[in-house]
């Protein structure tokens, strides 16, 4: 469905500006911000990426793209090395002089900032994938950490030189609600889009009918956010109850996640005659063309890039009533929605597709049409370079200082 977008509203800055977008691996770069990378070269600007040099930085390079290495750990705690991290990234900022840095993870935010602060980089967009591990578990240990790592947040993300862009509304009115950021600050775009011309039915072959077994798909890593234990529950009653179902598990253990499952919990997966662990997938549009309903049961998403590649190929959806899952979904329009943590709740939505293959069928439909008009990559594009052109013609307050907030001894970022 062709969607008519507006033209982006240019500046002509004295030379070409020069943009850094920063994450903490390349792969997120790679399969997440790709387009965004070439849509920045086309319309002039001077664009790289820094990012830890992993599998995927060969690949950004033959696009074009210089990747400036960033020695920063995911999982690391160790204050040496973290502080190692912060000083190689201020170093990099230091050599570099962009106009604007782009960060994406936590880490990328955090340390960003206080870089772009010692470098002199006066415009920083920070950007919410997902609030994380830190929000979302309800663990008391974690709830202590949320609370130690709240003034470092605020600091960041009520920087006067930061923007701070979320995928979801909810995340948004999260952190406004949490005083770690604030209405004048924060912007929403949804997500990083697809291109709907490749996620496209037409361009691989699908089936009209459900197979036999019928075959779900979960696209996802393997963390317990994600909901595969509730997935893996519902699964073993559906097989009980004598179902000719088979489960399809895209997606490797995340080493870098404390939530990833153990070596021993995959082994547990694989050990199911209907459960196929198919690990990392290239190819997931053929993959989405191969199955019959996607299911995702996440416990909370900025904006699932899953859902909406698999709504663009018109897969049928049973996901959770979360943020940035319900973003994509509307519950009996374009697929069901149920409570997080919740496998009976998930086995019935399962069954209800099972009963009604016209049912699923519709969804699929409402499903693409729905990315065509909110979702495709073009028009995410385009609302990101809005708020390049509009930072980038807006004077900058060049003395920048830290000081106490009101009532408060947090200091700000400024």
């Amino acid at each position: 469905m062709p969607v008519n977008l507006p033209p982006v509203r240019r500046v002509t800055p004295l030379r070409a500006s020069r943009v850094l977008l920063v994450a903490n691996t390349s792969w997120y770069i790679h399969n997440f911000r790709l387009p965004l990378l070439r849509s920045l070269r086309e319309a002039g600007f001077e664009v790289a990426v820094v990012a830890p040099h992993d599998a995927y930085t060969a690949l950004l390079q033959a696009d074009g793209f210089t990747v400036h290495h960033w020695m920063v750990a995911r999982r690391s705690i160790n204050p040496l090395t973290e502080a190692q991290a912060l000083v190689d990234l201020l170093r990099i900022y230091q050599r570099e002089q962009p106009d604007l840095v782009h960060h994406f993870t936590v880490k990328a935010c955090l340390y960003g900032t206080i870089a772009a602060k010692g470098a002199h980089v006066y415009r920083v967009i920070n950007a919410i994938t997902g609030l994380g591990h830190v929000f979302v578990s309800r663990r008391r240990r974690t709830r202590a950490l949320r609370k130690v790592l709240k003034p470092a947040y605020r600091a960041v993300f009520m920087a006067r030189r930061a923007t701070v862009v979320f995928q979801n509304p909810d995340d948004q009115d999260t952190l406004i609600a949490m005083g770690i950021t604030d209405a004048d600050h924060a912007r929403l775009i949804r997500g990083s889009g697809v291109d709907i011309d490749y996620f496209s039915p037409a361009a691989v072959e699908t089936s009209s009918r459900f197979h036999k077994p019928v075959r779900l798909l979960f696209p996802s890593r393997l963390i317990n956010e994600k909901g595969v234990h509730e997935l893996l529950m519902a699964c073993r009653r559906l097989w009980v109850d004598g179902h000719a179902v088979e489960l399809l598990v895209a997606g490797d253990l995340d080493a870098g996640n404390r939530s990833a499952l153990s070596p021993s919990e995959l082994q547990a997966l694989g050990s199911e005659q209907r459960l196929h662990c198919l690990g990392h997938v290239e190819d997931m549009r053929s993959l989405y063309a191969s199955v019959d309903v996607v299911v995702l049961p996440s416990w909370r998403e900025g904006l699932s890039r899953a859902l909406i590649e698999a709504a663009a190929m018109e897969c049928p959806i049973i996901t959770t009533d979360v943020p940035g899952c319900r973003d994509v979904v509307v519950h009996g329009v374009c697929g069901l929605l149920v409570p997080p943590r919740n496998a009976e709740a998930l086995r019935l939505a399962i069954v209800l597709l099972l009963q009604q293959p016209q049912l699923a069928r519709a969804f699929g439909k409402a499903a693409r049409a729905r990315v065509a008009a909110e979702f495709q990559v073009d028009l995410v594009n385009q609302r990101t370079l809005e708020q390049y052109h509009q930072l980038l013609s807006q004077p900058v307050a060049r003395r920048s200082r830290w000081r106490p907030r009101q009532g408060g001894s947090a200091s700000v970022v400024r």
